[in-house]
């Protein structure tokens, strides 16, 4: 479930021109006014055109080159404004309103590290620059820089305090590195700001959900499902919360409305598999996880739910398949091989099984349960003395082993010596009482 965080790439308006200066100037700024006022009076159009035209006349004037540049950019021509907006520069290097409007174009366009420079120049004129600082802080967000990103949010906001987006923005930082419980309070605020606001709902329950007190989650999230209803996030959120709280039947019925308003929502469809399997349905469960991966076929969990789906229903050969791709997709993962053996053992193709194994030992010698898969394996194929180093390991690790003591004695029994045969299985029961195979 991801958090969102609210781009408030602001510009600046630029003051008026007064017409003021040498005569043969006035003409020049009583056009400009004109355009000024065209665009005050909603006629954006025909002031564009007009700073068009004066830009010709005067390409050196920077009234002239800042206001066409403004009008680009609040028309979504940001590429366009940037030339002005830099020549402008060249000429008022230290206005910070020009600054802010030149950042805001080199966001628009993605030239992330020049709206950097460009900001940071900004706060050093002017240090209580509350936008400049707001969008220093959600450039270094984008670039992943969560610490930088944290400091800058936290300059904005000693400026100005209750801002909704910036305490917003500055949550999904601290959440990004982990620091839910920090987080909580700037999303109080910025709902506080703005209750109608689903992001600010959905980011202030997402925190609590992930922190230590879930339950403070369910008014957030609520709220959120009632402003946006069926929103993947959230509502995978409430049914958490709603499944924690033993109300399976309402976090099911949220779940299946949800797939059916967001039938395209691979998140939803997981979830409602998820919900399946821990009631035990399998089979609705293997639905539920197939729709997902029509949505999102590399999704490595749903993909290994639905194996472990097929595993449990019987299906071993679809588990098979199934865990293939997922080893195909995570090659790395100890788990998907882990599951593909033990389906390997139930189609009979121990020969892999036993490799697999094998190789996870080598990586993790310390995994019993895989060793004593293999052991198991090593005895069904007939390899007795490598079933019995591998059983005699486990004991070392845990002197009461109840399966190595199991193995053990299975061997004695093999190899006819009854007494020693019976001296393990009596261990092994002693071990664990509910030991079925000792018994008989």
């Amino acid at each position: 479930m991801s958090m969102k965080s609210v781009c408030r790439i602001g510009w600046v308006v630029l003051a008026v021109v007064l017409a003021v200066g040498a005569v043969a100037q006035a003409p020049l700024h009583q056009r400009i006014n004109e355009a000024i006022g065209l665009y005050r009076s909603g006629q954006v159009a025909e002031a564009v055109a007009q700073l068009e035209r004066l830009v010709q006349e005067a390409p050196e004037n920077p009234d002239v080159l800042q206001w066409l540049g403004f009008l680009y950019l609040k028309t979504d021509r940001a590429r366009e404004a940037i030339p002005h907006f830099e020549k402008a520069r060249s000429i008022v290097p230290k206005s910070v309103e020009l600054l802010n409007n030149l950042g805001s174009a080199y966001l628009a366009v993605g030239e992330l590290d020049k709206a950097l420079e460009v900001y940071q120049t900004a706060v050093g004129i002017k240090a209580d620059f509350f936008d400049a600082w707001y969008n220093i802080g959600n450039i270094y967000r984008e670039k992943q820089d969560m610490e930088s990103a944290v400091q800058a949010y936290r300059k904005a906001l000693a400026i100005q305090p209750d801002d909704p987006y910036c305490n917003n923005n500055l949550g999904v930082a601290l959440s990004a590195q982990g620091k839910h419980a920090d987080a909580v309070p700037h999303f109080r605020k910025a709902v506080e700001a703005r209750p109608n606001n689903v992001t600010f709902q959905k980011n202030a329950g997402l925190a609590l959900l992930r922190g230590t007190n879930p339950a403070a989650a369910l008014p957030f999230l609520e709220a959120a499902n009632r402003l946006e209803p069926g929103e993947p996030d959230v509502v995978v959120g409430l049914a958490q919360i709603y499944l924690a709280q033993g109300e399976r039947a309402k976090a099911r019925a949220m779940l299946q409305e949800a797939v059916q308003s967001h039938p395209g929502q691979a998140i939803l469809w997981y979830n409602l598999g998820v919900l399946h399997d821990r009631e035990g349905d399998p089979a609705s469960a293997i639905q539920a996880y197939q729709r997902a991966l029509d949505i999102e076929p590399g999704d490595v969990d749903a993909l290994t739910n639905l194996g472990l789906a097929y595993y449990k229903t019987g299906r071993f050969e679809e588990a098979e398949s199934t865990f293939r791709k997922v080893l195909g997709l995570a090659p790395d993962s100890i788990s998907a091989r882990v599951n593909l053996a033990a389906t390997l053992l139930k189609v009979g193709k121990l020969p892999e099984a036993i490799d697999i194994w094998r190789g996870i030992l080598h990586q993790y010698p310390r995994r019993n349960d895989v060793r004593l898969s293999l052991a198991n394996a090593l005895y069904q194929t007939g390899d007795y003395a490598g079933a019995r180093y591998h059983y005699n390991q486990l004991l070392l690790a845990n002197a009461n082993h109840s399966d190595a003591m199991t193995g053990l004695g299975s061997l004695a029994y093999r190899d006819g010596d009854m007494a020693q045969a019976e001296s393990w299985f009596r261990k092994a029961i002693a071990a664990d009482s509910k030991n079925a195979i000792a018994h008989n």
